[in-house]
């Protein structure tokens, strides 16, 4: 009987130790087989979901992204309103300008014709020296020259036929800028859906499709309180582009009013109430009539008090007209009354004498401005705001049921994402809002409105917007 071998293997050692190993080495290899899957499956789990974490954050960003350029166009198109309405203003002030100009060049003429009459051809002789009219006599003697040496007429006929030529390039330049403002009301919902869906392809470059709804979560611009942000404003609305147009026009000193007065140094005249002195009144300046006319009037006459009454004289004083113009520019409905001018019945005389060749106008323009809820907004800071919802569907992923190279058997499909209505979808919303980028030198808080160019655009919280984004693929938020 053959001993059992311990120590030596060889051929012709037999025991049980070599199949009970056998055994185990199977029962090794089913547990790496377990092992192996479920290492497979966890890798699997994790591919995916690093590539959904991946989509998540790059659909947020790009929502953010095209949401912002909504809010940037939205402020460049209230910013564009403003500088048009601004230029609008500049341009009824330049017709206000030339309307002034005109009048004041008839009135020099006039004027330069009269001062003959107060013999200002012998400076020293002069009504206004002999009277010491400080302030009108040189006036009275450098006009007198410069026309008797030809200057004037020239002068003035040339002012004239120079600022009549200029109206009709500042009306065809009102009609440009309305036409500049409608288009861009017009237009901005397409323009503004061309730029977010280029921003979302962007940055999409060469990695698949992603959409951007048509219809946006939210916009202000064309449904504020139920009405467009923006209101053109034309007729008898336009009172506050009055407004805005006579305080620009204020600015210039030229304008709103031309008057002084040069009085006599020593009284003329002497009754029971002292002494009067006679006096040279300078009146004019241009207005606004209504909407749709420009009136200027400029006067000038000397005042002289003699005593009248026979039992208790008094003086009373009488006007001499020395000169006078008078300009218009209307939509052909004037009445020709210069009484709506300025200064108007400071000399009635000479105002009566003055006329007017009137000059085709077209009125105040229609204008935008922000809509009658949105600026009674409290506080006066309406804020327009847009929320919008980016998708991308689910085949346009980098998962393995999309567009990976990974691919996936029907077990480990278990694993993949199921988003509802197999899109995912990110929303962000924007704000464009009035301010100004520095404080005012009054310290005044101003007030939004489409006359300063002053609207930026910020993100925004878009929480209030995930409801109708959830409903939109059929669920409902908490």
């Amino acid at each position: 009987m053959q001993a059992p071998c311990r120590f030596a293997r060889g051929p012709g050692c037999t025991g049980r130790r070599r199949g009970r190993s056998a055994r185990q080495q199977g029962q090794a290899l089913v547990y790496g087989l377990f092992v192996l899957v479920g290492g497979l499956a966890a890798l699997f789990f994790l591919f995916n979901t690093g590539q959904l974490t991946r989509e998540k954050t790059q659909l947020v960003n790009t929502a953010d992204a095209v949401a912002y350029s909504a809010g940037v166009m939205n402020a460049r198109a209230l910013n564009h309103a403003a500088y048009t309405n601004r230029a609008l203003i500049a341009n009824e002030v330049a017709i206000a300008q030339m309307v002034s100009l005109s009048s004041w060049a008839q009135y020099v003429q006039t004027h330069a014709d009269s001062t003959a009459q107060l013999g200002c051809s012998v400076p020293q002789y002069a009504e206004p020296t002999a009277k010491a009219m400080l302030m009108y006599a040189p006036v009275c003697i450098g006009l007198y020259y410069a026309n008797a040496y030809g200057f004037v007429e020239p002068v003035a006929q040339a002012v004239e036929q120079a600022t009549e030529a200029a109206v009709l390039p500042a009306e065809a330049a009102k009609l440009a800028l309305q036409a500049a403002q409608a288009t861009m009301a017009a237009a901005l919902p397409g323009m503004r859906q061309a730029v977010m869906e280029e921003v979302a392809r962007a940055n999409y470059a060469d990695d698949g499709e992603v959409h951007v709804d048509a219809v946006p979560l939210a916009d202000g611009y064309l449904d504020f309180d139920g009405r467009p942000f923006m209101h053109r404003y034309s007729g008898d609305e336009r009172e506050r582009f009055k407004q805005a147009t006579l305080a620009a026009a204020g600015l210039d000193p030229f304008l709103p009013t031309r008057s002084w007065r040069s009085e006599s140094g020593y009284p003329t005249c002497v009754d029971l109430g002292g002494g009067h002195n006679d006096r040279v009144e300078r009146a004019g300046g241009t207005t606004l009539v209504g909407y749709d006319e420009w009136r200027a009037l400029d006067t000038v006459s000397i005042w002289r008090f003699r005593l009248r009454g026979r039992w208790v004289p008094r003086c009373r004083a009488s006007e001499q007209a020395l000169g006078e113009g008078a300009q218009a520019a209307n939509t052909g409905d004037g009445d020709g009354d210069n009484g709506d001018a300025p200064g108007a019945r400071t000399n009635p005389r000479a105002t009566a004498q003055a006329s007017s060749n009137d000059w085709r106008y077209s009125g105040l323009p229609g204008f935008f401005e922000l809509s009658a809820a949105a600026r009674s907004q409290a506080g006066g800071d309406p804020r327009l705001d847009f929320a919008v919802r980016v998708t991308r569907a689910a085949d346009q992923t980098r998962t393995s049921d999309a567009r990976a190279q990974v691919p996936a058997s029907a077990r480990l499909n278990r694993y993949a994402a199921r988003p509802a209505r197999a899109v995912y979808a990110g929303v962000s919303a924007s704000q464009a809002y009035f301010e100004r980028p520095t404080p005012r030198d009054d310290g005044n808080a101003e007030l939004a409105s489409l006359f300063n160019p002053y609207w930026q655009a910020r993100l925004i919280d878009a929480s209030p917007y995930l409801g109708r984004a959830g409903a939109l693929q059929g669920v409902v938020m908490p």
